[in-house]
């Protein structure tokens, strides 16, 4: 069960950087950087975050009957949430932990984790500890002991160094390595279990009005729905559900926990029971890579006890395995410093997006390897319209230098039928649009209308599945490319 923690955060003001985003009218949305020299333009959304004013303290849900401050959370050595249920953040080292060192547990049960209910609080397939389903014994036990942790968007220690100072003046402009374009800012944030505060109205965790957050001008959302290979968040697919029926794009997030078992076993664990499936408005799904929050009990470091080359192996085997389940790179977050250390400054994987982690005003620090981060995490502590955690909640923004394009998923059409697919733009200029692979017939028009009559010779005698790549361009160069396969049936 989820136990109650607090985590003390401090004001940040929002830092700036022009952003684009392309997006169609459904599937997932794949990503692209592109480096180029000038500056962006901030253009404001309609309600940036505001600052968190005086430093508040937020709750996470519990179970049923289990006092405030008590439960698996508190067991165990050392975890985030002390004796009396509070954070102990600033000022951590590597993190704290909950219990003893994790093991490869049962395979999960097969199937997806179901659709929240409507009412907004977690479904009630998914225990309120957030074991996934079917898990073992010593599974469970160990998303209990842990369970005060798993809250959490992010480890104790990167919270801590995301809240920063006190805000002392507006922000610097963005950094020079994103290029400038005629593009929108685009906000967005991270949240957890945490993000969902207990509280005397609100005893089973207060729901997100994604409405609010719409409202405010928020375009994108990560959701914390899984880590290592034994907790789904039982917010997850609520807050997925309702970010996008809000207008947000999204995307679950898996908190990557090495030690745990490997690369290609979380990623199945990852795609699985995240809730990710592409459909509108899902972003590809995002690895958080970053330091252990259990050193104190699994009695490793903040690489989980892995080399250099052993943590980029295991991290090749995710990759690899996210990409073959769902046709996408992962975007992986992480910090400079925990990526430098922790994988020996390994340039392998520049091909999946960043979503850098660092807190500052100005252009911040990339790992090794990487020209430019297509998404920078610049706060923990900011007030968000409609999250009940002001002052602890992860701000984020999409930078100008990536396109991104929406993956519709397989089509289907017949032979001498018209058929037609729309991709769209969401906060930027004009796209120009190519394809290949197009069905016979089937063309991409200006404004990324794919369109025509499909042509007898299609598939004359036998159904045909056509490979698709679709490429759009934006006004400053950036590309941005999509794959999916269209079936063509006989007429």
């Amino acid at each position: 069960m989820l136990t109650k923690s607090r985590l003390t955060k401090s004001r940040r003001t929002l830092a700036a950087s022009a952003l684009l985003l392309a997006v169609a009218g459904g599937g997932s949305v794949a990503l692209v950087r592109l480096t180029a020299a000038p500056a962006p333009t901030l253009v404001a959304p309609a309600a940036l975050p505001s600052t968190a004013g005086p430093a508040v303290t937020a709750a996470v849900p519990r179970g049923p009957g289990q006092p405030e401050g008590t439960g698996a959370g508190n067991r165990g050595g050392g975890g985030p949430a002390s004796a009396n249920g509070s954070a102990a953040v600033a000022g951590t080292a590597s993190g704290q932990g909950g219990a003893g060192s994790p093991s490869p547990g049962a395979a999960p049960a097969a199937g997806s984790v179901p659709a929240a209910t409507a009412g907004g609080a977690p479904g009630s397939e998914v225990p309120a500890d957030g074991a996934v389903p079917g898990a073992s014994p010593a599974l469970r036990a160990l998303a209990a002991a842990r369970a005060a942790t798993t809250a959490l968007p992010h480890s104790p220690r990167l919270l801590a160094a995301l809240a920063g100072p006190p805000a002392t003046g507006p922000p610097a402009a963005g950094p020079s390595s994103q290029p400038a374009a005629a593009a929108r800012a685009l906000a967005g944030l991270d949240v957890a279990g945490f993000q969902h505060p207990v509280s005397a109205a609100y005893p089973g965790g207060r729901s997100i009005n994604w409405a609010s957050v719409g409202a405010a001008g928020y375009k994108f959302a990560a959701v914390k729905a899984t880590e290592g290979d034994y907790y789904v968040n039982p917010w997850a697919a609520t807050d997925l559900t309702a970010a996008k029926a809000a207008g947000l794009d999204v995307t679950p997030y898996h908190f990557a926990v090495p030690d745990a078992s490997g690369g290609a076993d979380q990623a199945k664990f990852a795609v699985q029971y995240s809730g990710y499936a592409s459909g509108t408005r899902m972003l590809p799904l995002l690895l958080d890579i970053e330091y252990d929050p259990y050193v104190s009990t699994d009695h490793t470091n903040e690489c989980y006890g892995l080399s250099p080359a052993k943590m980029t192996a295991w991290l090749s085997a995710f990759v690899a395995t996210v990409k073959s389940l769902t046709g996408q790179s992962p975007v992986i977050y992480t910090t400079a410093d925990w990526w430098n250390t922790c994988t020996g400054r390994s340039a392998a994987f520049t091909a999946d997006p960043l979503w850098v982690a660092a807190y500052g005003p100005a252009s911040p620090p990339r790992p090794a390897g990487w020209p430019s981060w297509t998404f920078w995490q610049y706060s923990s502590s900011g007030a968000v319209p409609g999250v009940g955690t002001a002052g602890g909640t992860d701000l984020d923004q999409f930078a100008a230098g990536a396109v991104g394009l929406v993956n519709p998923g397989s089509q289907s059409a017949r032979a001498r039928a018209r058929a037609s697919l729309q991709l769209g733009a969401l906060g930027g200029g004009p796209l120009s649009y190519t394809a290949s692979g197009l069905p016979p017939g089937l063309a991409v028009r200006p404004g990324g209308l794919v369109s025509g009559t499909v042509a007898a010779s299609a598939a004359s005698t036998a159904a045909v599945t056509y490979r698709v790549t679709v490429t759009a361009r934006n006004g400053a160069g950036a590309t941005g490319t999509v794959s999916f396969s269209w079936r063509v049936t006989p007429a």
